[in-house]
């Protein structure tokens, strides 16, 4: 197996990182200090990098001509994460809505793509715990309920929304239809969160995109999918600023770094990182090349795992990144302390993938274990 990037990857991966570098890193204190993104910061990203617009297809004035690559996708992801996770969620969250369009979309789709296209933010939301009763009503479905954070709701004109009526749903929901609070957490502040309440939200059959377990699965593992990219961008970031403290803070005349605890410490966080790394582009591959339900359930459920192991990883080492420091590492002078914060979202958004699994183990038939 050849896992060298071809020369277009690499070009992504070189492109991703000088703009996290030069556009993310050295705002994204003050993004965060804020609760909220620079002003025409979606906007310059869009028109320098297509991000955004990578899913929209060409005939919509985006950028997208034949297959979508999740590979080229998460490529960005670990540099977008290693920027600034908030500001990276603000710019892959219209992703996911553009793919279920162009998978799914019905009649209005084109009007949607056409908004996004222009610069509408759109972002997606998984009702995995249930919180939404979603009833039929003819051929249209009546939602009601709270859906608690979402993350780019606010200010966005359209919601592609994972929900459970009688069998999984994958709806494409007006913002304007139902009320929203903005809100600030400590995780990604600057992301544009807001809490959803609908009251009685009639969802009319042109926006609900499909039904059934597989493709409610395969949307959510594209979201998943991005979320495992970004996660270990932030932990190579924590890993980073952790080693270049470890190196200019000497203590006992010589670099904390060169204690055995601590470079132990670092060393363990290299290598669920690089695990991390290879669990995610495998699942992006598989994704790419899933033709046919079993191929794609296989696809989907290296997507959970993925996305499972990362944020178990970054969680691990952004706490590791905050001890090297020592008490510094709670400060929010130093980045180590925003992205332990941030992990924290990265752990929240879409659910519990494990639970998830164990669930659909159990209620397998016995003569299914058994063979």
């Amino acid at each position: 197996m050849d896992l060298r990037l071809s020369h277009e990857e690499q070009l992504v991966v070189a492109t991703f990182r000088r703009f996290a570098d030069v556009e993310m890193r050295k705002v994204a204190a003050e993004a965060d200090r804020l609760g909220a993104a620079p002003a025409g910061f979606e906007r310059a990203a869009r028109e320098q990098l297509g991000v955004g617009l990578d899913a929209v297809p060409l005939d919509a004035g985006g950028l997208c001509e034949g297959a979508y690559s999740h590979v080229a996708r998460v490529l960005r992801g670990f540099e977008l994460g290693r920027g600034c996770p908030a500001l990276a969620a603000l710019l892959e969250a219209p992703v996911d809505v553009a793919l279920a369009l162009g998978r799914f979309g019905r009649a209005g789709a084109r009007a949607v793509l056409d908004a996004m296209a222009a610069g509408a933010r759109a972002t997606s939301a998984s009702d995995g715990a249930r919180r939404l009763v979603v009833k039929a009503a003819g051929d249209a479905l009546v939602i009601s309920g709270t859906l608690p954070a979402v993350p780019a709701l606010a200010g966005a004109s359209h919601l592609l929304l994972l929900a459970h009526a009688e069998a999984p749903v994958v709806l494409l929901l007006d913002a304007a239809s139902f009320a929203r609070e903005p809100m600030v957490p400590s995780a990604w502040r600057a992301a544009a969160w807001a809490r959803a309440t609908l009251s009685e939200v009639r969802v009319p059959a042109e926006r609900v995109l499909a039904r059934g377990a597989a493709p409610a699965r395969e949307v959510l593992a594209w979201i998943r999918l991005s979320l495992s990219a970004r996660a270990v961008g932030a932990g190579d970031a924590a890993l980073a600023y952790a080693a270049a403290y470890a190196a200019d803070r000497v203590q006992f005349g010589r670099p904390i770094g060169r204690f055995e605890s601590l470079a132990r410490l670092l060393d363990h966080g290299e290598t669920l990182m690089l695990a991390a790394r290879m669990m995610v582009l495998r699942a992006a591959l598989l994704l790419d090349q899933s033709d046919g339900d079993a191929a794609r359930e296989a696809a989907c459920d290296a997507v959970s795992r993925a996305r499972d192991f990362t944020t178990e990883a970054l969680s691990r080492v952004s706490v590791d990144a905050v001890q090297v420091h020592g008490g510094y590492g709670f400060v929010n002078d130093f980045p180590v302390e925003k992205l332990m914060r941030d992990a924290r979202a990265f752990d929240a958004v879409t659910g519990d993938e494990a639970f998830e699994r164990v669930l659909a183990r159990t209620a397998r038939p016995l003569a299914m274990e058994v063979a």
